[in-house]
């Protein structure tokens, strides 16, 4: 997001373009563009190669000054940024419920500081449904850009005084020991948010750069590159998805397509990437990078997440970044005001002390009334035990260390996924003693494989061999997310389910079978506590029960005939759920029944266990 002093490229303002429309598309609806996260991919290679281009531009003329350059960061980056940062506090101040509001100001205090990306790498998975409630999510990328703006210069003029003829090896060394990181790192929300694993996308722009001045390309060889280029580019963009394992490899296809783009420059390719509309957007990037997502969280926070309701919002984002961009970007790109340092200084430290002064009060929860903080409150309403005995994606636990609830000896097992959580705490609470065995992203699917879990298949084989030798297990819950698992192979999970379904009954278990639960698209808690807020019905918040039928109606059909053929036990959480005309998140006795979109909370847990008891548990 860079912005040279020099002469603008039409094609690269209409990269940027493309970029920014990629990411607003994919942050509209995942299915919009699935690979529209690439887009931040675009912008690193671009800034890469114009960062080079000026930095070494200066040292050759010997005119490079430090000062200098973070002079031109800061007049780019922060009148826009901490507009963005005023207007989302003031907001999330009037919307956001307690726990939302403390997460937003944590996130802001390393956001002014351009840490936000270690932030988020701890808070949360970008793909994950609670991600789409943070309202300076995006600001991670600003992050790894400063970051790199900090050390990369110093590190240049280092090699450019000292060792001229090792710079680009040097460059092109770090490049792939960034790549090799991103790939093999064992976190991949590490891998997605940190510098190390990110830098070599910068890195591929600065090489590029110097690509351009190296290697001769014939007419018929730069017209064919730039093809490729913007070929390779829009390929990613429509095929790349958020279940595969990003960055690393998968993160060359987008970045080489722009470097290819970056060296051709005239190609064919590059004249399509001119087109007005596209060099505009572009023209108005950053700024509408920084403003479509806070507009579209709070957005989705007051009125659910709806195609109807983002479409708007994102025409009225392109006017708020047009104007950002006209009265507060470009005074301090034209002119260079005075006390620059101060006025940066001054923004950071109010930044700093707001958001301190608003966590210390723990999100100003004296806002609202008891009801609505009571429905808020359903955020923390998981199992107590949740941490200590769900295992973590990507994990394995041995059996004997699966956790036991509500007894010595337990002759229930609930073993799926993170669905399973609760209910096996409340299970337990009613007096049975159960075997909780659950772990992210993991169902009980012998078998299967899951490309973003790669533990899962070994624990399923392992948790269904002592499952069938162990005497003391007498019914066997199984239970899985159907929605999540189908992007994936759903045939082969529910044929795997199948199998673990039939190898328990085999070894003389009764196997249970939990269908399919509402699962939304926004959080329960926020959506309820500000219906109360807004004086409307917090029972009717939820989705029709047509749209349930429709959404699950194929793998409800699947388990039924699998059921009635095997005589197996089934678990209907609808039943509790839903009435002829809609699914709820809310009832008035029982309270708040998730504590996120995809998780019932204990309130739901026990009600779904109690309305409809499992059969054989003893």
């Amino acid at each position: 997001m860079v912005e040279a002093h020099t002469h603008k490229r039409a094609d690269i303002q209409g990269l940027r373009g493309i970029a920014v429309l990629a990411v607003v598309l994919f942050h509209v609806s995942h299915s919009a563009l699935p690979g529209g996260f690439a887009g931040v991919d675009i912008f690193f290679v671009i800034s890469g190669y114009l960062i080079t281009q000026i930095l070494l531009r200066d040292m050759e003329a010997g005119v490079f000054r430090l000062r200098d350059f973070y002079q031109r960061r800061v007049r780019r980056l922060f009148p826009a940024l901490f507009t963005v940062l005023a207007f989302t506090l003031i907001a999330g101040l009037i919307i956001l419920p307690p726990k939302l509001l403390n997460e937003l100001v944590y996130t802001q205090f390393f956001t002014t500081l351009f840490l936000s990306n270690f932030a988020f790498a701890r808070l949360a998975d970008y793909f994950d449904t609670a991600s789409s409630l943070k309202p300076l999510l995006h600001t991670w990328s600003l992050g790894v850009e400063e970051q790199f703006y900090l050390v990369f210069p110093i590190l240049l003029f280092a090699l450019y005084r000292f060792v001229r003829r090792f710079l680009w090896p040097a460059l092109a060394g770090l490049a792939l020991l960034s790549v090799i990181a991103a790939q093999v790192t064992s976190r991949p929300e590490a891998a997605f948010y940190l510098p190390t694993t990110r830098a070599f996308e910068l890195l591929l722009g600065a090489l590029a750069f110097w690509m351009q001045g190296h290697v001769i390309f014939s007419d018929k060889i730069k017209r064919l590159a730039s093809l490729l280029g913007v070929s390779v580019l829009i390929a990613s963009l429509i095929f790349l998805n958020d279940h595969i394992r990003f960055p690393g490899l998968w993160a060359l296809p987008p970045c080489l397509g722009t470097a290819l783009l970056l060296l051709t420059a005239d190609g064919w390719g590059n004249k399509l990437t001119v087109a007005p509309p596209l060099v505009w957007t572009g023209d108005i990037s950053y700024s509408l990078y920084l403003w479509h997502w806070p507009v579209l969280v709070f957005a989705r926070i007051i009125f659910g997440e709806t195609i109807w309701i983002a479409l708007p919002v994102v025409i009225a984002a392109f006017g708020l970044a047009a104007l950002s961009r006209r009265w507060i970007e470009q005074p301090f790109l034209e002119k260079r005001p005075r006390r620059l340092w101060w006025l940066a200084g001054g923004a950071m430290a109010v930044s700093i002390v707001s958001a301190l002064l608003v966590f210390g009060a723990r999100g100003l929860p004296q806002r609202f009334n008891a009801a609505e903080q009571a429905a808020f409150a359903a955020t923390d309403d998981f199992s107590p035990d949740r941490k200590r005995c769900h295992i973590a994606q990507n994990s394995r636990r041995d059996y004997r260390d699966t956790c036991v609830l509500g007894g010595a000896a337990p002759s229930v097992v609930v073993w799926g996924d993170s669905e399973g959580v609760e209910l096996a705490k409340a299970l337990a609470d009613q007096g049975l003693a159960v075997r909780q065995i659950t772990a992210s992203a993991c169902p009980p699917s012998v078998g299967f494989t899951i490309a973003y879990n790669r533990a899962c298949r070994a624990h399923n084989a392992d948790m269904l061999l002592h499952l069938k030798s162990d005497p003391d297990i007498r019914t066997v819950l199984l239970v899985a997310n159907y929605r999540r698992y189908d992007s994936e192979n759903n045939a082969a999970m529910m044929g795997g389910l199948e199998l673990s379904a039939l190898d328990l009954q085999a070894a003389g278990k009764s196997v249970v079978l939990l269908y399919p639960m509402p699962v939304y698209d926004f959080d329960p808690p926020s959506q309820t506590g500000l219906a109360m807020r807004l004086g409307r019905d917090p029972s009717q918040v939820g989705m029709s029960r047509a749209q349930f039928d429709r959404e699950n109606g194929q793998t409800i059909a699947v388990l039924d005939d699998f059921a009635r053929s095997h005589g197996l036990a089934v678990l209907r959480p609808s039943d509790a759920l839903c009435d002829a005309q809609r699914c709820h998140v809310y009832d008035p006795a029982a309270g708040v029944l998730y504590f996120n979109g995809q998780h019932l909370s204990m309130a739901g847990a026990r009600l779904v266990t109690t309305k409809v008891p499992l059969p054989h548990a003893e």
